[in-house]
């Protein structure tokens, strides 16, 4: 959920708004759940151990690939070494269905996830989540995805360079098996004096709240109005964070913030969803490498 603040009373606003959103998902799950999920509202749950893998851009061309951008046959080999062991792909809003109203998640659940709405996406990674049914989380940053709208942008689209369209957004959206989160608006670059949406060394914290209020809101609204759907993640550019981020993050009413870090994630409670962990998938390996990887991670636990 977001809001659109004002000058006025901007802390009453945002605070009201993440109570907002905590009333309005009681009333989801008391009134448009079934009888079981209902019944498992208030109660304990037992740790919930979820890999999440981190993708960037997918080619089908040697130009291009570095360790972001990795050769689509791996991406494919990831997704059939998921389906043949019997790995189910989840959402952001699967993990807060569970913890607000018992919705149950798969035995062997894993994320698929992807930063910066790269066009590759839609024209090479798209295709292949339709074909083994797989659903992955997007977060395109707010401001490219304008650009892409533009007349010179649209008339030469590129698997190399280019990012998505809202109209390509929105279709991956509308699907069923992309989810659309919040990557920023106009933060994911480190040479104007900031990494990503950390603070910059020095600057006053009220100065800092303001700026990100202003960009996230900014990002959420293009997201609904190009996509028409409203993250409820916020994913940070470069996994950069504070404790003052996480602060701003909540009283919007996201559920969800995710990171960079490398390990396998063990949710216990609602709040452990603001610290999702990925692992980022490197070019160059084979899948039965990279998962092994986490796998014996995962038997650690």
């Amino acid at each position: 959920m977001f809001v659109f603040a004002v000058r006025v009373n901007k802390k009453r606003i945002v605070t009201a708004a993440a109570v907002l959103a905590a009333v309005l998902m009681i009333v989801t799950c008391l009134f448009g759940a079934s009888e079981t999920e209902n019944a498992a509202v208030g109660k304990e749950y037992e740790a919930v151990r979820l890999p999440v893998i981190m993708y960037h851009g997918v080619l089908d061309r040697e130009q291009g690939q570095n360790q972001y951008m990795i050769d689509v046959k791996y991406f494919e080999d990831d997704l059939k070494y998921l389906t043949e062991n019997g790995y189910q792909t989840v959402t952001v809003d699967d993990l807060v269905q569970y913890f607000d109203c018992g919705t149950p998640l798969p035995e062997k659940a894993v994320m698929l996830t992807f930063d910066d709405g790269y066009y590759n996406n839609y024209a090479l990674a798209y295709p292949l989540l339709k074909k083994y049914q797989c659903r992955a989380v997007l977060s395109p940053i707010g401001i490219e995805a304008d650009k892409a709208e533009t007349p010179e942008q649209a008339q030469n689209r590129s698997v190399l360079y280019s990012q998505c369209s809202w109209k390509e957004l929105a279709e991956m959206a509308h699907s069923g098996l992309v989810e659309l989160q919040n990557h920023s608006f106009d933060l994911h670059h480190t040479d104007k004096g900031r990494q990503g949406a950390a603070p910059k060394k020095g600057e006053d914290a009220e100065e800092y709240r303001e700026m990100l209020i202003k960009d996230l809101q900014e990002a959420n609204r293009a997201i609904h109005k190009g996509a028409g759907v409203t993250p409820i993640c916020f994913t940070c550019p470069f996994g950069a964070k504070s404790e003052e981020t996480l602060r701003v993050v909540k009283e919007l009413g996201f559920r969800a913030m995710m990171d960079c870090e490398e390990k396998i994630n063990v949710l216990k409670s609602p709040d452990d969803l603001y610290a999702l962990h990925r692992y980022l998938r490197p070019n160059g390996i084979s899948a039965q490498e990279f998962f092994d990887r986490w796998e014996r991670e995962m038997n650690d636990i």
